[in-house]
């Protein structure tokens, strides 16, 4: 690793730190430990939350996904896949589809459609779909789009955007996938209730 690179690694991670990190980080230890409860989840929880809320912080004051936030998200879902539930061949293979059901859409999107997404959105959902496994990560993917969606109706509606203008997705879809790691087991069944 060159010392540039080293450099640009410290400075992406000094974008995190600010008044809204602080206090959404101190709302996801909390809800943590509040659904999961005081134990290694809540604790492999607990650090998950935070990454994400770091992504969203760092997205919102600089406009990055820090590659090293994204690298642990990507050893924390290494980390906690034998401790967390056991090693199986079904958790392996929904973690490992997990990292590409929405990141590769993602990237093949954004070749196609210059802008579309950005680089970090794109690894912050590959390495989240490691730590979730893809029916956590489609969920929280979904969740996150359609509140980023709203919002940008919004703001085209009081013109606050125009139609080209870039919506900055990491805070987006850090809650999408924050709120599927709290609550998605419980939403995905409600979801096939409702289908039947």
């Amino acid at each position: 690793m060159t010392i540039n690179s080293s450099s640009k690694l410290i400075k992406d991670l000094k974008s995190i730190p600010s008044p809204v990190f602080y206090l959404f980080a101190a709302v996801a230890l909390f809800s943590a430990f509040f659904v999961r409860g005081f134990n290694i989840n809540g604790v492999f929880t607990a650090l998950f939350l935070l990454l994400l809320t770091a992504c969203a912080c760092a997205d919102i004051n600089a406009g990055i996904v820090p590659d090293m936030i994204v690298i642990a998200i990507a050893v924390l879902g290494i980390v906690s896949f034998p401790v967390v539930e056991g090693f199986t061949m079904t958790g392996l293979i929904s973690r490992l589809i997990g990292v590409v059901c929405i990141a590769l859409p993602m990237l093949l999107i954004s070749l196609l459609v210059r802008g579309a997404f950005g680089g970090g959105d794109i690894k912050l959902m590959a390495t989240a779909g490691l730590y979730l496994g893809w029916r956590l990560t489609v969920a929280g993917a979904f969740i996150g789009m359609f509140i980023a969606g709203i919002y940008g109706i919004g703001l085209l509606i009081f013109h606050k955007a125009k139609a080209r203008s870039k919506l900055k997705l990491a805070p987006f879809l850090a809650y999408g996938l924050a709120t599927a790691s709290l609550f998605g087991e419980q939403l995905l069944l409600l979801a096939s209730l409702g289908l039947y």
